[in-house]
């Protein structure tokens, strides 16, 4: 089921066009027989390999590059207008460890051999606020098996929203499936932006109903999951 919205936007520039179509190549994510691509295969010499879901106009995925270049990334992202802003700082700030692929996320997750990846980033996804549309959040127990799947031991993932029903929903997802850790020990932890974070522009809008809030999971059993509503 697409857990996505819209692909297109605005008419992309000249400049945009061209990254489209001659650096996003050299840059795409191979399609890979289910559990089979390895870190090695992408990034030779990285030390652990990242992945971003969603990440609209790339500053969070290019800041995260440069800041760890010692890292691969893989960032995953439907929207035309996203990847060609991606392209634009990727190619301006010579982030050169970052792979990406402009489609769904799930296929590259189910690519990626067992125990690949060693941190996940889920910033604030489409949250589909009506409830017919829940079943199209991308937080499902399904979208889960993937996670669990191509996370290392210890593998962290971190989700955000300011929407408050996709909070609450992707944290009881999290905790009723016993393979993940909530790693909070107090409100700030969720409340404040990890000390690693950069500001999108999807973030910068506020366009949800709560200030955004901020979950950290360690892949792992959880042995007393803790269930929490916003205030």
């Amino acid at each position: 089921m697409r857990t996505f919205g819209r692909r297109v936007g605005r008419p992309l520039s000249a400049r945009q066009q061209n990254l489209i179509e001659n650096l996003l190549p050299a840059l795409r994510v191979p399609l890979a027989a289910p559990g089979t691509l390895t870190r090695q295969d992408l990034f030779p010499d990285a030390r652990a390999l990242w992945l971003e879901i969603g990440f609209g106009g790339g500053e969070h995925l290019v800041h995260q590059a440069l800041a760890n270049r010692d890292v691969g990334l893989i960032g995953c992202e439907p929207f035309v207008d996203g990847m060609a802003k991606a392209l634009s700082a990727i190619d301006g700030q010579g982030a050169a460890n970052i792979r990406l692929h402009m489609d769904d996320a799930r296929p590259v997750l189910a690519g990626l051999a067992p125990g690949s990846l060693e941190r996940v980033f889920l910033l604030f996804p489409d949250p589909w606020p009506k409830v017919r549309q829940h079943k199209r959040r991308l937080v499902q127990p399904g979208f889960l098996d993937l996670l669990a799947a191509a996370l290392a031991p210890g593998g962290q993932v971190r989700f955000a929203t300011d929407v408050r029903s996709y909070g609450d929903h992707a944290l009881s997802v999290f905790l009723a499936d016993g393979r993940f850790t909530w790693l909070a020990e107090r409100a700030q932890d969720w409340r404040c932006p990890p000390a690693d974070h950069v500001t999108t522009r999807y973030e910068a809008k506020r366009l949800g109903d709560i200030a955004p809030v901020w979950f950290d999971f360690a892949h792992a059993p959880s042995s007393a999951p803790r269930r929490t509503k916003f205030t």
